[in-house]
């Protein structure tokens, strides 16, 4: 029997690290081309780009939530499956369009789409995972996604430059289509649970702090994805500002000083996580990772920036595995979809917020308003672990 479970674990586990990667690859490599795209060859502009790049956020917004409630209540595999097929559709229709205002419908779907499998695959993770093998679990499928996220920009721009800016659209297509035939290979993950049991276990999460426990993580998300977001639109600015390099070594800088920091850290930070005080885990390497995000503004030279925008990364990072383990396990189990609901649309609503008062920080105080906003948010973002309860029995 435990024999079976292990294959049934370890097969799992394979098709959604698959899942994972081909997803995050075909999401990515429309990025390096998409801004340019709308505004450039659909004519549209920079309001009109902000609101479809609005439209996009927040149809995925509005469905993650009501994702994982749907998930929670029907099941993972068919939701998770559908989220994948519709997602496929969008960047076909991106580059037949004639004009910015043909993609507004596909930007929605977009967005539904997206909402609808990303919190879901996050649960359907934590479902096949015991307490012991859940941090481990979720690293490796970081650095799945991490991988896409990576190599996806680049192969993109790539393409781009050799056969056209409409081609990377027409490959997304092609590739987040055959992920489909994938997801109907996973089984059902969700474990089904008499509902006395279900009511149970309920009636015991909200005892123990169930709501207050979805307070903290929610607003530890709104903080970082704050601190995040508000350097994000003005890094790229700053680097061709002060050091003249062009598009392709912006598009590295972010491969390796996200993509490659952030999978580094992935199988370390599960093993962080399985051998210490999983809230430490989280305020140690928020605290130690904040004077980086300052310190990229500092930067005299390329090279220095790369340095600096690793490592901030690679030690923010480490925590993903011990926030989101320690969340589920903090968590009853018919709340599990909801919850990465709230965690997913949480921290982009801070990331948007950030992003939207990076530019106004820029203009009215100075260049280096954002990143000391950055700074002190990531920093103060490390006192709120504290006030969770560690759920791993000693």
């Amino acid at each position: 029997m435990k024999l079976n479970r292990f294959i049934a674990y370890e097969r799992t586990i394979l098709i959604l690290f698959l899942v994972y990667i081909a997803s995050s690859l075909a999401v990515n490599l429309i990025n390096p081309v998409w801004p340019i795209y709308i505004k450039s060859y659909l004519s549209a502009s920079m309001t009109e780009l902000g609101l479809l790049f609005s439209m996009s956020n927040a149809a995925a917004a509005i469905m993650q939530i009501l994702s994982g409630f749907l998930s929670d209540k029907y099941g993972r595999k068919r939701l998770h499956a559908l989220g994948i097929l519709l997602a496929a559709f969008p960047p076909l229709m991106y580059a037949l369009a004639n004009n910015w205002i043909d993609l507004v419908p596909w930007v929605l779907l977009s967005g539904f789409a997206i909402g609808l499998y990303v919190p879901i695959r996050w649960t359907m993770v934590a479902d096949i995972s015991s307490t012991e093998k859940m941090a481990s679990a979720y690293g490796l499928m970081n650095i799945s996604w991490l991988l896409g996220f990576t190599v996806g920009p680049l192969l993109g721009g790539l393409v781009a430059d050799f056969f056209g800016i409409r081609f990377p659209f027409f490959a997304s297509f092609a590739l987040m289509l055959s992920v489909f035939p994938l997801t109907l290979l996973i089984r059902e993950t969700k474990k089904q649970q008499p509902n006395a049991l279900n009511a149970k276990s309920v009636k015991a999460g909200v005892a123990n702090g169930y709501m207050a426990t979805m307070i903290i993580f929610s607003t530890i998300n709104i903080i970082q994805g704050l601190g995040v977001g508000v350097t994000g639109p003005v890094i790229p600015v700053f680097a061709i500002s002060n050091f003249h390099v062009d598009y392709t070594f912006v598009g590295a800088l972010y491969a390796i000083g996200f993509g490659v920091a952030s999978i580094v850290v992935q199988i370390p930070g599960g093993k962080c996580s399985d051998l210490f005080d999983r809230r430490k885990v989280m305020a140690v390497t928020f605290i130690a990772s904040s004077p980086f995000f300052l310190l990229l503004v500092y930067s005299r030279n390329m090279l220095e920036l790369i340095v600096f925008m690793f490592l901030s990364n690679a030690i923010f990072n480490l925590s993903w595995p011990a926030f989101q383990t320690l969340m589920m396990d903090a968590t009853p189990y018919s709340r599990w979809g909801f919850i990465n609901g709230i965690s997913a649309t949480t921290f982009w609503l801070g990331e948007t917020l950030g992003a939207a008062l990076s530019g106004i920080l820029w203009d009215s105080l100075g260049m280096l308003a954002p990143f000391y906003a950055s700074f002190f948010a990531i920093g103060f973002s490390a006192i709120l672990p504290l006030l969770l309860k560690e759920t791993r029995s000693n």
